[in-house]
């Protein structure tokens, strides 16, 4: 029954003509000296449920959960907004049109067709340049307040990397061409004359000659080609076995395998070679960093709130 009732609510709610919101609007928050009113949350409440894939299954208690995430996040807005003022932060116009040229380039979009697409979804160019401006805003007001505090030492990021080293283990991996010949089942003369064939071939990548130009001098008698990058490890044992002591550029003896005859060339080879450590430095810095930041932009954002008067009135 509730959430029969609260759909009602949201179809009333929808469909209510905007001068009935503005009407009705009342007094949501107050922020320092500032006001947010139900008329503006009304209408965040309305966007986030567009967006929600479940916006016809809630019930009244989500509705309301909602609602009040949807004002706290306003409330919090306003504070940076605020802050951003107290602080005399501005974009210049070179640096907002710089950032919109940015989009249009990495989106690979002309202005015209770049003002085309947020009309096609509803948005205007100059409702577009405000929202990157704010974006900038935040940037800056975060660079200023949060970003410089942040610091990642060498002795946090190899205590990390020590406590989760199973997670950064680099397999050895090997790249390898392959030349096979289909073996006979009972004709020595013939598994004889592959074998030679074999022979000569391997000599021939050996000298350096080139491996598609090989092959293909091998007609019908052979098949093969790139085998990609390998786990060594998750190799049959007798193939682990004829790779493991060759070189970039060298090649196995003919080895029988699922009656087959088979040469592979090692063409690269990575992992297993120098400081595991070194390999994955940047990227745990990367992630420690990420993680500081979150955490003071949450204890900062609080220190915010606690320093403003805000009043929730609904």
């Amino acid at each position: 029954m509730k959430r029969i009732l609260f759909i009602l609510l949201l179809s009333v709610f929808l469909t209510a003509p905007v001068a009935m919101a503005k009407t009705l609007s009342k007094v949501a928050a107050i922020v320092n000296n500032e006001i947010i009113t139900t008329y503006q949350v009304d209408k965040e409440v309305a966007a986030a449920l567009a967006k929600s894939p479940n916006k016809n299954q809630l019930t009244t208690e989500q509705f309301e959960e909602m609602k009040t995430q949807v004002l706290d996040k306003m409330v919090n807005d306003k504070l940076l907004k605020l802050r951003i003022k107290e602080l005399g932060l501005h974009v210049a116009d070179g640096e907002l049109n710089d950032a919109i040229e940015d989009v249009q380039k990495k989106n690979g979009l002309t202005r015209e067709e770049l003002e085309h697409a947020l009309t096609s979804q509803g948005m205007s160019f100059a409702a577009y340049k405000q929202q990157i401006e704010d974006e900038i805003l935040r940037y800056k007001l975060l660079g200023r307040e949060v970003n410089y505090k942040i610091l990642v030492t060498s002795r946090e990021v190899r205590a990390y990397y020590d406590a989760h080293i199973d997670e950064y283990a680099v397999e050895p991996t090997i790249r390898v061409n392959r030349i096979s010949y289909e073996l006979p089942t009972d004709n020595e003369a013939e598994i004889a004359a592959l074998r030679k064939q074999a022979e000569v071939t391997r000599d021939l990548l050996l000298n350096g000659e080139d491996f598609q130009t090989v092959l293909a001098g091998q007609g019908d008698a052979a098949s093969g080609g790139d085998m990609g990058d390998l786990v060594e490890a998750d190799l049959a044992e007798p193939l682990q076995l004829a790779l493991a002591d060759l070189a970039v550029g060298e090649v196995s003896e003919p080895l029988e395998l699922n009656g087959q005859l088979h040469l592979f060339q090692v063409t690269e080879r990575t992992g297993g070679d120098g400081d595991p450590f070194l390999q994955v430095q940047a990227e745990i810095e990367e992630k420690l960093k990420r993680e500081k930041t979150d955490s003071r932009f949450q204890e900062w954002q609080k220190e915010l709130r606690d320093n403003a008067y805000v009043e929730i009135k609904i």
